[in-house]
């Protein structure tokens, strides 16, 4: 009998150290969790695309793209068209017409830089939530990385 009652209070023992153990592991998953989760709201900032699915924002990235090649044809395309030193014709109309012509073209070449600068920016952008998403996770695995991240 007092055999049968040792077992008891051994395997009650190694039962209470089981308990013991997984209070503190919920507890400090609960608490992982809690941290992982204020350090992710901590770091995000406004992030435009921030709705849209993953396919959607491939899509967009790869439409940016073609956009951007675009406008470096049409920012190479102005710089060629760029007009030369030209001499002073000496007439006052003739320096006018010439100045209005390097304006127009000075003009023309700092808006397609501006579309060039633009796309890229927005590409970066695209590129950096695509990024940020797959560092995160999705869904259940989200939720799994900030349980388990230390």
């Amino acid at each position: 009998m007092s055999h049968r009652r040792s077992q008891r209070r051994e395997a009650g023992q190694a039962s209470g150290s089981l308990v013991l153990l997984l209070v503190i592991l919920c507890v400090g998953g609960a608490f992982n969790y809690h941290r992982n989760l204020q350090r992710e709201r901590d770091s995000e900032r406004i992030r435009p695309y921030k709705a849209y699915a993953v396919a959607d924002l491939e899509a967009l990235r790869e439409a940016y793209r073609a956009e951007l090649e675009s406008s470096r044809r049409s920012f190479q395309s102005a710089q060629r068209a760029r007009a030369g030193t030209a001499r002073d014709a000496g007439s006052v109309g003739r320096n006018i017409a010439q100045f209005d012509r390097t304006a127009a073209a000075s003009r023309s070449i700092r808006d397609a830089a501006s579309q060039v600068a633009q796309r890229e920016g927005q590409i970066a952008e695209l590129d950096r939530e695509i990024r940020l998403r797959s560092d995160l996770g999705q869904g259940l695995m989200r939720h799994l990385r900030r349980l388990t991240t230390i």
